[in-house]
Parts: C-alpha cells; sequence; structure tokens
C-alpha cells in the first residue's frame, strides 16, 4: 500500500460514515455502525503520518493524523466498537438510531482528524446534536429533562466557542491550530479568547463546577449512553482543549483558578464516592456503577483541569511534556469503559448470603406458583377433553343413527319399487292370458 491509500482513507474514515447515516443507504447493509468505523480502524493500526488539505471545504480545512492523534482516534474506536456491539438493533429501538449514531460518529471522528478550528467546531458540533438525538429517543421524563439540560449546556458553550471564532477571524485568515494559537498568544484580546474556550469545553466536557448534565445523564441512562457519553463528549471537549488552547506567560491567575478547580473537582468526587460507599455498602449494587462512573470521570476531568493550569503557569514545561497529555486521555477513557463494561454485568450479581437467600426464596415461590398454575391448568385441560370426547362420541352416535336410518329408508324403497314392478308384471300376466 502507497501513500495514496492512506491519505484517502483519511478523509473516508469522514465521509463514509456521513453517507452510513442516510436511512436508505444503512437499511440496506448489515452491521452498519461497525461497518463505518472500519476506515479508523486502519487509521489506528497504520503508523503513518498523513494529511490532506480540501481547499474549497470550510475556509480550507484538512485532516491530518499523528502520533498524538492516534491515541485519542484508537481509544475512541475501541469504545465505540464496545458501544455499538452492546447496542440494540435500530429496528427495535427508533427509525433514526442508526442516523443519530452515524451522524455522532461522523462528527466525533471529523473533530479528531480535522486541522483546524473551523472544521472542528462544525464536527463537534454535529457530535453534540447528535448525541442529544440520543439522549432523546425512547427517554421517559426523567431522560428528557436530562436531554434539555445537556441541550442547555450545548448552545450556551458552542455560542462561546462561536465567539472565539470571531476573534481569531478578526485577528488573522489562518483558521489552523497552530496558526490560530500563536496569533491569539500575541494580542491584547488574547484573555477574552481564553475564557471562552476555556468555558465553551468546560461545559461540554462536565467539567467542575459544570458537572450536573454530566451525573443526570449517567444516573438516567444506559451503559450505551454512559460509553458514548465518555467517547464522545468528554474525551473530543479535552482534545479540543489541547487543540484551541493558547499558552502565554501573563495568565497566571487563570493557571491558579484552573488548579483550584481541579483539585476541588477531585476532592468532591473522591467525597461523593467515599460516602456513596459507606451508606450503600457494595461498588456493584443497583445504580451504584453509573454513579462511581459519573464522579471518576468529574475527578479525571479535574486531574486534567489541574494539569491545564500548571501549562499555564509554565508554558516551557508544558511544550516540553504536551504529549503525555495524550496517553493520559487515551488510558482514563479505556480504563472508565472496561470498568463500565465489567460492572454492567456484575452488578446483577448477589453481593452477599442475604442477597442469596432472598433470590433463593424468591426462586422456590416463583417454581410452586409454575407448579400450581400448571396443576389448574392440567386440570382444566382434562375436563376440556372429556367433554369434546363426550360431545364427540354422542355426536357419533346421532350420526350413525341417521346413517342407519337413511339406510333402512332407502332398503324400503328399493323394496317397494321391486313388488310394484313385480305386480304390474303379474297384472300384464295375466291380462295376456285372459285375452
Amino acid at each position: 500500500m502507497n501513500i495514496e491509500f492512506y491519505t484517502t482513507t483519511l478523509w473516508v474514515a469522514v465521509i463514509w460514515p456521513l453517507l452510513l447515516s442516510i436511512p436508505s443507504l444503512h437499511n440496506r447493509l448489515p452491521w452498519p455502525r461497525h461497518l463505518a468505523i472500519i476506515p479508523a480502524v486502519i487509521l489506528t493500526v497504520t503508523p503513518i503520518d498523513v494529511s490532506i488539505n480540501i481547499p474549497w471545504l470550510l475556509y480550507g480545512t484538512g485532516f491530518a493524523i499523528d502520533g498524538n492523534v492516534r491515541w485519542i482516534l484508537g481509544a475512541f474506536v475501541v469504545i465505540w466498537f464496545a458501544t455499538v456491539s452492546i447496542t440494540l438493533p435500530s429496528n427495535k429501538k427508533s427509525p433514526f438510531s442508526s442516523t443519530l449514531y452515524l451522524l455522532t460518529l461522523t462528527g466525533s471522528l471529523g473533530a479528531l482528524l480535522t486541522t483546524d478550528l473551523v472544521g472542528f467546531f462544525s464536527f463537534s458540533t454535529l457530535m453534540g446534536y447528535g448525541f442529544y438525538g440520543l439522549l432523546r429517543q425512547n427517554a421517559n421524563k426523567i431522560q428528557q429533562r436530562t436531554a434539555r439540560l445537556y441541550l442547555y449546556f450545548l448552545i450556551i458553550a458552542d455560542l462561546a466557542l462561536f465567539e472565539a471564532l470571531l476573534l481569531v477571524a478578526f485577528t488573522t485568515q489562518h483558521f489552523q491550530f497552530e496558526v490560530a494559537r500563536q496569533a491569539m498568544s500575541d494580542i491584547s484580546s488574547s484573555p477574552v479568547y481564553l475564557y471562552m474556550v476555556l468555558l465553551g469545553f468546560m461545559l461540554k466536557a462536565g467539567i467542575w463546577p459544570f458537572y450536573i448534565w454530566l451525573t443526570a445523564a449517567f444516573n438516567s441512562g444506559t451503559r450505551t449512553i454512559a460509553l458514548l457519553l465518555i467517547a464522545s463528549p468528554v474525551t473530543i471537549s479535552m482534545f479540543g482543549l489541547l487543540r484551541w488552547l493558547p499558552v502565554r506567560d501573563d495568565i497566571y491567575i487563570t493557571g491558579m483558578v484552573m488548579q483550584l478547580l481541579g483539585v476541588a473537582a477531585i476532592l468532591h468526587a473522591v467525597l461523593k464516592i467515599f460516602t456513596r460507599l459507606i451508606f450503600k455498602q457494595g461498588l456493584f449494587r443497583h445504580g451504584m456503577v453509573y454513579f462511581t462512573g459519573a464522579w471518576l470521570i468529574i475527578a479525571l476531568t479535574g486531574l486534567f483541569s489541574l494539569i491545564l493550569g500548571t501549562a499555564l503557569l509554565n508554558p516551557t514545561l508544558w511544550q516540553q511534556y504536551v504529549y503525555l497529555v495524550y496517553p493520559f486521555i487515551a488510558v482514563t477513557s479505556m480504563t472508565l469503559t472496561i470498568l463500565i463494561l465489567v460492572a454492567g454485568k456484575t452488578h446483577r450479581k448477589p453481593e452477599s448470603t442475604d442477597d442469596a437467600f432472598i433470590l433463593i426464596n424468591k426462586l422456590f415461590y416463583k417454581l410452586k406458583k409454575w407448579h400450581q398454575t400448571t396443576q389448574q391448568l392440567a386440570s382444566q385441560l382434562k375436563l376440556t377433553v372429556q367433554s369434546l370426547w363426550n360431545n364427540s362420541g354422542s355426536l357419533v352416535s346421532r350420526l350413525f343413527q341417521q346413517v342407519l336410518n337413511n339406510q333402512k329408508s332407502k332398503s324400503f324403497v328399493i323394496s317397494w319399487k321391486i313388488n310394484i314392478t313385480l305386480f304390474l308384471i303379474l297384472g300384464l300376466a295375466i291380462t295376456w292370458l285372459a285375452i
């Protein structure tokens, strides 16, 4: 394979799931959600850095992949395959389920592979509203309330990021990540751009103190929603902060605030999990899995906020060790995914002998009830069979009697025909003899 194949695969990885999102197309294909991720799998397992420019699309956007992006892309591919493998087919959930999944996938892959701010904003917006549609489908009142809350946060975040884009457009004509970050680091309006970027991505990722929608989505959703939340809004938003955030030498206060927010998030999450474990006495009880997963995400995003604060305080140190943040995001996302997958299968098992005793009693009660129901059905069936047998016997007897009567009547009619014929012959014979 040559470089042209990988270059083609780079943009096909984004276009292919977008095409599959058309209902008339993915309804004709088996496993469309798995097929949509195949080009991204090829990019993940192939250690070749490639890029492509599309000058006629979105102010000259492009796609590229390198070692840092490959960490995030690999984690995303694994989480996506795990998510769609435990999800019901679209015809069992909603007619637009696969379309929403594939639009969310398209937005996530586009945000990961794009090389400029406009492309990232467009694809992340598509991802956000696709995820909102997944929250809304087949939702009860609590889940609908959670979806509306997420929508409010998403709108505010997009407005903040759009304001940051306007500042970049006012400053420079180039929207590539490195060029835009460098340009925004050298102007007087850089703090406004920094605050808009921080606000937008903190809202999208549910970073403390903007975690309300995240915990609500975990508690009211399913394993599918939990896994997609890790893969798309949280991971892509942290990745976006790395791409958008300008680093300057005169923003120490902002760095200290980010560090304080990170420490507060970690302490809050640890306190919540610790108190819940004391009162619930078990990690794998019903509801505890998603509660723990949500607060672990808050703790990890708090650690990420602490790292960003350190970067703002010491830009030189950040430039030396920024490459370690990408595997950090990938490893934490995979760890949370494994926790949810494993705990989701084991939280229904009994945690103590008391629970096992209760389950055994319930099982015996169900068996006894089934036995009684079976006996009642058997007795009813016996009575029904006897009734049918008696009715069928009387019916057969009546039919047989009717047949006999018919035969007697037929024989009577036949005998009278013979007698009349003989009587006529006798009359004719007497008449002939008399003549």
